[in-house]
């Protein structure tokens, strides 16, 4: 802008006052030719009576039909513009306001008296012909002066009284007081009609600045980077999302704000609106461009806040999906075939065959697949460490009376145990140490194993009192039709009773298992048919495994044989 500001200074006025003096001096020109032609001495000649008003009427003819003294101040700047083409300047709606600026600051009056003086002879019935050959740019450039200029009301009341004795004494009083004033309301009237109203300027400088609006409206923008810079931040995915609630906020507010000072501006039919950072002006195109900037951030920022959402979402999903007791298969139970008494003897290697204990559980939580940290956790004394400082406010809630409780004999996880004999040296030994890389991990190490120990336990009472712990949820798996093989199956406890191949069997389930099945998650018919595949699996390894066996001790048998033979 203040390149503008420069050009203006030292291009555009100097060429504004060259193409001023090149106009006047081409009218007086053609006035003087037209003043000297035949049928000016003719409108001379008419006699002493009439000449001179003959000649006033014939010379004022050139103000209505001379190539150059009909110009208009509209005329004026296209003869500005044009002479600025040819320097390679284009003349914007910002460029054109100043210069109109420019016209209205040479019009102003300088003192009072110039003041009055212009206003009196404005009043006078000689101004009518300049009045109603005054333009629409020019009515508004004159009103606009002194609007800026802001005279006194002393000063328009002295004007009045002499513009009103002027015409009085021009008409000799034209039938006395009530004749002059109708010839002051003709006057003031002739002001209001004449074809140079301000209003049209307005209006058009309305529609122009519609169709410009319009035109902008349908361009295409994209996010500059100085939006995202003030911002704190270099791409939208960087930003935190306090910094997305603030930045949404800000674009928003900007984009109101020009979007009001464009709808402002063309109602009052300009062109041109102050730029909300610096107040310099800038045309209705680009203010609309900018709020239109402002809300394509504003969508961009908002379309990564609901991504986020989603996102998080989906995690909340997944960490709180349904815990399975079983997620690849039912656990394995322990398989006890009974047998009548008569056959106990023959069926012992069956009945053992036939046995297989799976009782252990399923993890319950995702980091039993990482078996090696829990057992690091577990080794320094950590374990569920996780728990302890997501809840840390409860553990150190807690922590008074869990202090006291080691004198009481309530804390049962601080004493002198093996537990706390390392965590306790680990304190006692590190305020002893100058050396910071073994003083700061001892003290560390000793700190934590104890809090976490606390913690665990005052973690444990107060889901308790609180009624905190949460059921296990299991995974819900479809009633199965019951193998032809299996009959008679049904539950008493943890303990399942079933015939297989018509021989009856009892199956000792795992806790796990046993819950699952009482809350429903597996049906009885589901239940069975597990029992006999894993059974119908395990009876398969153990025939594997026989031959095998087999052939190690007819090994084994040798090579007492041979030793045997040795000693001999």
């Amino acid at each position: 802008m203040a390149d503008n500001k420069d050009i203006f200074t030292s291009t555009v006025v100097p060429i504004m006052d060259k193409v001023r003096d090149d106009l006047q001096r081409k009218q007086a020109d053609e006035y003087e030719r037209h003043s000297r032609s035949w049928g000016a001495m003719m409108a001379g000649a008419a006699g002493p009576d009439g000449g001179m008003a003959s000649l006033d009427a014939y010379n004022s003819t050139i103000l209505y039909t001379g190539e150059w003294n009909t110009k208009t101040v509209e005329d004026y700047i296209d003869m500005v513009k044009a002479e600025l083409k040819k320097k390679g300047i284009a003349v914007d709606a910002v460029l054109e306001k100043k210069m109109i600026d420019h016209l209205i600051h040479q019009q102003m009056p300088k003192s009072t008296v110039e003041y009055i003086l212009r206003k009196a002879a404005e009043g006078t019935i000689f101004y009518l012909p300049q009045r109603a050959r005054t333009s629409s740019l020019q009515d508004h450039i004159n009103k606009e002066a002194e609007r800026q200029y802001n005279p006194s009301l002393a000063s328009k009341i002295t004007g009045n009284i002499l513009s009103w004795a002027a015409n009085a004494a021009s008409t000799g009083g034209f039938g006395g007081f009530i004749g002059q004033t109708i010839l002051d309301l003709g006057v003031e009237g002739g002001s209001r009609i004449a074809p140079g109203q301000e209003s049209k300027y307005l209006e058009k400088q309305k529609d122009i600045a519609r169709k410009e609006v319009a035109a902008a409206n349908k361009k295409k923008v994209t996010i500059p980077r100085w939006m995202l810079t003030q911002m704190g931040f270099e791409r939208i995915a960087d930003a935190t999302d306090k910094q997305l609630g603030v930045a949404v906020q800000w674009a928003q507010s900007n984009a109101d704000i020009y979007r009001k000072k464009v709808n402002t501006a063309v109602n009052n039919g300009s062109r041109t609106v102050k730029s909300h950072g610096d107040g310099n002006d800038m045309s209705v195109t680009d203010a609309t461009l900018r709020a239109m900037q402002y809300e394509a951030y504003v969508k961009a920022l908002k379309k990564e806040q609901v991504s986020r959402k989603e996102a998080r979402k989906e995690e909340q999903a997944k960490a709180s999906v349904i815990t399975e007791a079983e997620e690849t298969s039912i656990a394995s139970p322990k398989v006890t075939q009974s047998v009548p008494e008569e056959q106990s003897s023959h069926n012992t290697e069956a009945v053992q065959s036939n046995t297989a204990d799976t009782s252990s559980a399923p993890n319950d939580n995702i980091l039993g697949k990482f078996g090696g940290w829990n057992n690091l956790l577990d080794a320094f004394g950590l374990s569920g460490a996780g728990d302890t400082f997501r809840y840390l406010g409860v553990t150190l809630a807690n922590l008074p009376d869990m202090l006291l409780g080691v004198f009481t004999g309530r804390t049962k996880s601080i004493g002198l145990n093996k537990s706390t004999m390392m965590p306790l040296a680990a304190l006692i030994g590190g305020s002893f140490i100058k050396n910071p890389l073994l003083k700061i991990p001892m003290m560390l190490y000793g700190g934590a194993n104890l809090i976490n120990k606390v913690g665990q336990e005052s973690l444990a009472e107060y889901r308790q009192e609180n009624g905190l712990t949460q059921p296990v949820r299991y995974k819900q798996y479809p009633n199965e039709e019951l193998n032809a093989r299996i009959s008679n199956p049904h539950v008493e406890g943890n303990v399942l009773i079933v015939d297989i191949d018509h021989v009856p069997r009892i199956v000792t389930m795992p806790p796990t298992l046993a819950d699952a099945y009482q809350s429903g998650a597996i049906p009885l018919n589901t239940l069975a048919n597990h029992i006999l595949a894993k059974t119908d699996q395990m009876q398969r390894i153990q025939i594997t495994e026989q031959p095998s066996q087999e052939v190690a001790r007819h090994y084994e048998q040798n090579q007492e044989r041979e030793q045997v033979k040795g000693i001999r």
